[in-house]
């Protein structure tokens, strides 16, 4: 049974998106119509109602955001923060589905292996030095867990998933991917240039297309996620569907820009004019002050983050490029956050090396006062302000990044003003100790404090 997508070429979907081949289908592609096993059905109630908000929160805060950007004809930094917390919300639902995946493997351990509890729990095992058998946290693609996931939940159910890799979700999927990607950790090769409701749009309907096919090929073992995935498109109350914001629409030719396209005076300041936006914005919310937080200061605190990454990545770039022969090879590949190797073969090859935030923050000031001012400097994060920096990220990335040990992150005003503050006073500090590389930050800092004001 198929149906190809009018406006997207090929593959097995309906109209919103799922993938049919996986309704009710046994490991030969046959549908099957067996009663549905009650013991399963009862793992997934019980961690619904343990952990609902991991189905539902960061979705329907995006879909709210949206609403918000139709009435401000398109603001960027909302935008962001939609296309973030779509991005938040695949993380959580991937976190409870592998809350539920443990369950069915449980329930079933004939059907699995090892590798598939330490997959569904995130670790792997492995020999130490001392000969011990050790487990540690495994570091998963999200392209991974967003194709493994849902296979070992039909794997309990006899059944297949396949993330379709052409059509409509696979399209979607890679582009708020690549978006996310480009929002908090914004790189001088990978910048977003142009952004507005379509993209946002764009975002949330690939989550909901994603979860629906999840939903399809393990009906009717997930509950909850019908309420929550369709939702109403047209003008009458039963017209109702599943990623149905872009469906059948073209859309703006968007694309991944650079930097060197937007202009390094232009990143600087809209970086920190739509992340003190948005953060005035949670601040001045109607809400009280101790509240548990809100979509908004879930948001803020994410793009305070990508901010601060966004200064460093455009200064590093830009002294880089301004005088190359300052920089050894080391120094130019740790600002590029490149890795080079030799093969088997003798060929060189060139890959991306993320480095960790604490490493970042605290090693790019001192290349860049070696290289650029033919100085000393070093950041100091033992103060009280360099606590706040780092625990302000670890909830940064508690919210952009579920995990099962952990309750769903809250951000309060009082969390996010302690943040943005410890952000001013890290930036303060580099306009300080490297004053000609970071003398421009002293103009954004003159008027940061009417943005965290009590």
């Amino acid at each position: 049974m198929t149906h190809s997508m009018a406006d997207d070429g090929t593959g097995d979907f309906d109209q919103s998106g799922s993938c049919l081949r996986c309704l009710a289908m046994d490991s030969k592609g046959i549908q099957v119509s067996a009663a549905p096993d009650s013991d399963l059905i009862d793992i997934v109630y019980q961690e619904h109602f343990k952990s609902p908000e991991f189905v539902v929160v960061h979705l329907r805060d995006a879909r709210n955001l949206l609403y918000a950007i139709h009435g401000l004809n398109g603001n960027k930094a909302l935008s962001k923060a939609a296309i973030l917390l779509a991005a938040a919300s695949l993380e959580s639902n991937l976190t409870y589905l592998s809350s539920v995946a443990l369950g069915f493997i449980k329930a079933r351990p004939n059907l699995f292996s090892k590798a598939h509890v330490n997959f569904a729990r995130g670790v792997e095992e492995e020999i130490d030095d001392n000969g011990k058998l050790v487990t540690r946290k495994r570091k998963q693609s999200f392209d991974e867990r967003l194709r493994i996931v849902p296979q070992l939940l039909a794997r309990a159910l006899g059944r297949q998933y396949e993330l379709p890799t052409r059509g409509v979700i696979a399209r979607k999927l890679q582009r708020t991917i690549e978006r996310r990607d480009a929002i908090i950790h914004p790189k001088w090769d990978r910048y977003i240039k142009d952004i507005g409701w379509w993209e946002a749009a764009e975002a949330v309907d690939a989550v909901e297309l994603y979860l629906n096919s999840v939903r399809v090929c393990l009906h009717p073992y997930l509950i909850g996620y019908v309420s929550n995935l369709f939702t109403i498109k047209g003008s009458t109350k039963d017209d109702v569907g599943v990623g149905h914001r872009t469906y059948g629409k073209r859309g703006p030719k968007g694309r991944i820009s650079t930097m060197a396209e937007v202009g390094i005076v232009q990143v600087l300041i809209e970086e920190w004019t739509e992340a003190m936006f948005v953060c005035m914005l949670a601040l001045d919310q109607g809400t009280d002050e101790e509240s548990e937080g809100s979509m908004l200061t879930r948001s803020a605190l994410v793009l305070l983050y990508a901010m601060l990454d966004a200064q460093l990545a455009v200064i590093s770039q830009w002294k880089l490029r301004e005088m190359p022969s300052s920089f050894r090879e080391e120094e130019a590949l740790f600002l590029n956050e490149a890795a080079i190797g030799v093969g088997h073969d003798g060929e060189v090859w060139t890959e991306s090396d993320q480095h960790p935030f604490k490493k970042r923050i605290k090693a790019i000031p001192v290349v860049l006062a070696r290289c650029c001012e033919n100085g000393t400097f070093s950041v100091n994060l033992s103060d009280q302000w360099g606590r706040d920096l780092l625990d302000g990220y670890a909830m940064r990335s508690a919210v952009m990044h579920s995990t099962p040990e952990q309750p769903m992150p809250v951000v309060s005003k009082p969390e996010l003003r302690r943040s943005a503050r410890a952000i001013r006073s890290y930036l303060e500090a580099l306009a300080l100790g490297l004053p000609n590389t970071f003398k421009y930050i002293r103009i954004f800092l003159e008027d940061f404090d009417r943005f965290v004001s009590e």
